[in-house]
C-alpha cells in the first residue's frame, strides 16, 4: 500500500489501514500523526469522532507517546477551547489512553482541560464564543462522568450548579438546554431512579447542587403547533409571489394526489417562465416526484430561462422513467455532470454497468465533497439492490462517510460477498455498527 492509499483509507476510517505489516507501517508514521492531531470525521454528528480509530492505529507502533504527547499539547492549547469538532476528536483519542491504557499523562490532560474550560466558561458573558466554550466543556464533562464514579459526577453537578447561579437572570428553560446532553447521558448511565435519589441527598447541604437539580428537573412548557396540509391553491399563491421556500416544499409534499396534479397542470399551462419554475419547485424533493409525463421536464431543460432549466434538472433527479435514463446517458456523453450521474443511477440498467464503473473510478473523493461524490454514494445506497457488485464495493472502499458504508456492508453480507478479509477490515472500522456486524457475522466459508 502506498502513502496516498493509506492516507485515503485513514480519512475514510477504513479498517484496511490495519492490514499493513509492522515494517511497512513505519513509512506511514507522519500520516498517522496527522490523523491523531486533527478531526478527520466526515460527519461528526452522524458518525461520532475517529478518536478510537486513531487510538488503535497509534497502538500499532511501539512508541505510542510519539502520537499521544503532541495530541496532549494541542489539546491543552487555547485554540481547542472553542473548537467542538477538535475537542471531540482529541478528547476521545486521549481518553482511550487514559481509561483503557491507564496512561497518567492522558488522565491528567483530561482533568486539566476540564478545569481550563470551566474557568473560561465562568469568566464569559453570553456570546457566540461563550456558547462554543460551553459545548466544549459539556463534552469533557460527559467524558469524565462516563468514565468516573458518582463522586466525579457530583463534582460536575456542583460546578454546573455554580454556573447556573452565576446566570441566575437567565430562564431555567435556557439554562437546562445548555447541558441537556450531559444530563441525558448521566441518566442513561446511572438510571433515572438512582440519580434522582442521589441528587435529593446531595442537594440538602449544597446550594449549587440544589440549583442544578432545580434547573435540570424543570419542565419546559411545550407548545403544540398544529400544521395543516398545504393546498394546491396555497402553493400556487406563493409561486405567483415568487416566495416559495424549502419549508413550503416540505409541507406540500404531504398534500393529496389531486392537489399535486393541480399544481402540475397549472405549471404546464403557465406562460411566465419564472412562475413556471417557482411552481416546479414543488417537485424538487424526495417523495414528491413530478406526477405527470416527465418528457415535459426534459423539454424545460433546454429553456432559455436559467431558473427553469436548473429547477427542471433538480426535479428530474427524483423520477424513474425510460426517458430520464436516456436523457442522462446523452448528458454524460457530452460532459460529466453529478446530476446526470444521479439520474443514471436512479434509472440504472445492466447495460449501464461499464459506463457507471468508469465514472466511479474517475471521481475524486475529498473531505469537502467538492466533487459531489457523497450524493452519488447516497443514491447508490438508495438503489443498492439493483447496483452491480463494483458499485457496492466502491461505497465500501471509497466512501469517507462511514454511515454510508454501513449500507454497503449490509449488502455485501446479503450477497454472500463478505469475505474473511473484509470481515477482518470491518472489525477495525471506525464505525461501531460496522464493527458490530463483523463481530456478529458467522462466516460460511
Amino acid at each position: 500500500m502506498n502513502k496516498e492509499d493509506f492516507r485515503q483509507y485513514m480519512l475514510c476510517g477504513h479498517g484496511r489501514c490495519f492490514s499493513v505489516d509492522g515494517d511497512e507501517l513505519e513509512k506511514f508514521r507522519e500520516t498517522v500523526l496527522y490523523g491523531c492531531l486533527n478531526d478527520i470525521s466526515f460527519d461528526l454528528q452522524c458518525e461520532g469522532s475517529r478518536g478510537l480509530f486513531m487510538y488503535n492505529l497509534a497502538l500499532q507502533y511501539d512508541d505510542y507517546n510519539y502520537f499521544l504527547q503532541p495530541a496532549i499539547e494541542k489539546f491543552l492549547s487555547p485554540e481547542v477551547c472553542e473548537d467542538w469538532h477538535l475537542i471531540n476528536h482529541l478528547c476521545d483519542f486521549i481518553d482511550y489512553f487514559a481509561s483503557d491504557y491507564g496512561d497518567e499523562s492522558a488522565q491528567q490532560a483530561i482533568i486539566e482541560k476540564y478545569k481550563q474550560l470551566y474557568k473560561l466558561l465562568m469568566s464569559l458573558k453570553w456570546s457566540v464564543r461563550a456558547n462554543n466554550v460551553s459545548q466544549c466543556y459539556e463534552y469533557i464533562a460527559i467524558t469524565i462522568m462516563q468514565n468516573g464514579t458518582i463522586k466525579h459526577t457530583s463534582k460536575i453537578f456542583e460546578d454546573i450548579g455554580k454556573f447556573f447561579i452565576r446566570r441566575r437572570r437567565e430562564s431555567d428553560d435556557r439554562l437546562k438546554r445548555e447541558f441537556l446532553w450531559f444530563w441525558d447521558c448521566t441518566r442513561e448511565k446511572y438510571g433515572e431512579k438512582y440519580i434522582t435519589e442521589e441528587l435529593d441527598i446531595l442537594s440538602k447541604d449544597n446550594t449549587a447542587i440544589r440549583r442544578f437539580k432545580r434547573v435540570l428537573f424543570h419542565e419546559e412548557e411545550k407548545s403544540v403547533i398544529k400544521r395543516k396540509n398545504m393546498s394546491a391553491d396555497d402553493f400556487i399563491k406563493l409561486a405567483e409571489r415568487n416566495s416559495v421556500q424549502r419549508k413550503d416544499i416540505i409541507l406540500f409534499r404531504r398534500a393529496e394526489i389531486p392537489e399535486k396534479m393541480k399544481v402540475a397542470d397549472t405549471l404546464i399551462k403557465e406562460t411566465d417562465l419564472n412562475k413556471k419554475a417557482e411552481l416546479l419547485k414543488a417537485f424538487t424533493i424526495s417523495g414528491n416526484s413530478f406526477p405527470t409525463a416527465p418528457e415535459v421536464l426534459i423539454k424545460y431543460v433546454d429553456s432559455d430561462n436559467k431558473k427553469l432549466r436548473e429547477t427542471a434538472v433538480e426535479a428530474l433527479l427524483y423520477i424513474k422513467a425510460e426517458c430520464v435514463h436516456d436523457f442522462a446517458v446523452k448528458l454524460l456523453e457530452k460532459e460529466f455532470s453529478i446530476n446526470a450521474v444521479i439520474m443514471l443511477i436512479e434509472n440504472y440498467k445492466h447495460s449501464d454497468k461499464e459506463n457507471l464503473i468508469d465514472i466511479l473510478n474517475n471521481i475524486t473523493i475529498d473531505g469537502d465533497d467538492e466533487s459531489g461524490w457523497h450524493e452519488i454514494v447516497r443514491t447508490i445506497n438508495n438503489n443498492i439492490y439493483e447496483m452491480p457488485e463494483e458499485a457496492v464495493m466502491f461505497v465500501y472502499e471509497k466512501s469517507m462517510c462511514s454511515f454510508c458504508r454501513e449500507s454497503a456492508v449490509d449488502e455485501l453480507i446479503r450477497r454472500n460477498l463478505f469475505t474473511e478479509e473484509i470481515k477482518s477490515e470491518c472489525l477495525m472500522d471506525c464505525n461501531s455498527y460496522i464493527r458490530k456486524e463483523a463481530e456478529n457475522y458467522e462466516s460460511k466459508l
